[in-house]
C-alpha cells in the first residue's frame, strides 16, 4: 500500500486523538508553571488552526471551509470520555469552533483518575470501524490514531492497537502514533532538530512501558517522513522509524503534536 493519497475535500483525513487525562496530567511541565494538560491543549489549538487554514478557500471575498480533515477526540483516565458526546467525527471547521467555544480546551485537566489505555483504544477501534466504510474515508489517506500519555497504563492496549493497524483504506493501513510525556529512553538527541526517531528496540531501552508503546506504533510511511523533514518538524528523522516519540520538553511536545498534520502526499502521485 502506497500512502500517497493527497488530503483533499474529496478524500479527507480522519484524525483521532486519544489523550491521557489521568491525574498526573495536572503536574507541571518542566521549566514552567503550566500543567501538562494545558500545554497539550495549547499546542493542539495551534495545529487545529493550521488544519482549518488548509481547509479554507476564498470564494470572492469570503472564506469558505471545505473540510479536508475530520477530528475525533477520546480522553481517558479510569474510563474513556468522548469529546463530542459519542457522536460522529467533526469536520475541522466545526471542531475548531467547538474548541474555541469551550475556551480553547477539550476539557483536559487530569480529571479522569487512573490510566486505562485499553478501554480508550477499544473506543477508538469502534469509532474507526464505523468511519472506514463511509464514502469520504474509504479511499482517503488512512486515519491517524494519535495517542498521547504521560504514565504507565494499568491495562495493555497493544492487542487493540494491532487490530487498528490491521484496518485500512484503499491507500494504506491505519496509522497509530504514540507519544509519551516525561519518559526516558536510550536514544541520544538534543532537540527536535536532531531527533532521529526510533527504529528498533535497542533505541528504546529496557523500560517495559516504552517498549510496549514502541511496539504499538506504526512504521512511519515515507510520505509522512518526507513531510516532517520538508516542514522542519523533525529534519533528521530516519527511514523506517516508528511513529513513537518520547516527550522530554515543551518544544518536543509542540513538534510531536504537529505530526497529526503530516499525513498525505503533497502532490497527487
Amino acid at each position: 500500500m502506497a500512502y500517497d493519497r493527497k488530503v483533499e475535500r474529496a478524500h479527507p483525513e480522519l484524525i483521532m486523538m486519544v489523550l491521557d487525562d489521568s491525574g498526573s496530567m495536572s503536574l507541571n511541565m518542566p521549566g514552567g508553571s503550566d500543567t501538562r494538560a494545558q500545554w497539550v491543549e495549547r499546542y493542539a489549538g495551534i495545529i487545529l488552526k493550521e488544519l482549518l487554514a488548509r481547509s479554507t478557500e476564498m470564494q470572492g471575498d469570503q472564506p469558505v471551509v471545505k473540510a479536508r480533515y475530520f477530528l475525533d477526540v477520546i480522553m481517558y483516565g479510569s474510563q474513556p470520555k468522548v469529546w463530542n458526546n459519542n457522536a460522529e467525527e467533526l469536520d475541522i471547521g466545526v471542531a475548531v469552533q467547538k474548541f474555541s467555544d469551550q475556551g480553547h480546551t477539550f476539557g483536559l485537566g487530569g480529571n479522569l483518575g487512573g490510566t486505562d489505555a485499553e478501554a480508550a483504544f477499544n473506543v477508538a477501534l469502534q469509532k474507526v470501524q464505523a468511519a472506514l466504510p463511509k464514502a469520504n474515508f474509504k479511499d482517503s489517506f488512512p486515519p491517524m490514531i494519535f495517542h498521547l500519555t504521560d504514565g504507565e497504563s494499568a491495562t495493555n492496549a497493544e492487542a487493540i492497537a494491532q487490530k487498528l493497524q490491521g484496518l485500512s483504506t484503499s491507500d494504506g493501513n491505519i496509522l497509530v502514533v504514540n507519544a509519551y510525556i516525561g519518559t526516558s529512553t536510550s536514544l541520544n538527541y538534543k532537540d527536535p532538530n536532531d531527533f532521529p526517531g526510533y527504529v528498533d528496540e535497542q533505541d528504546v531501552g529496557g523500560n517495559p512501558d516504552n517498549l510496549r508503546l514502541f511496539r504499538m506504533s506504526s512504521v512511519m510511511p515515507d510520505t509522512i517522513r518526507e513531510n516532517l523533514i520538508a516542514d522542519g518538524i523533525f529534519p533528521a528523522i530516519r527511514a523506517n522509524a516508528r511513529l513513537f516519540f518520547d516527550v522530554r520538553t515543551r518544544d518536543m511536545l509542540k513538534h510531536v503534536i504537529q505530526v497529526v498534520g503530516s499525513g498525505g502526499s503533497r502532490q497527487q502521485k
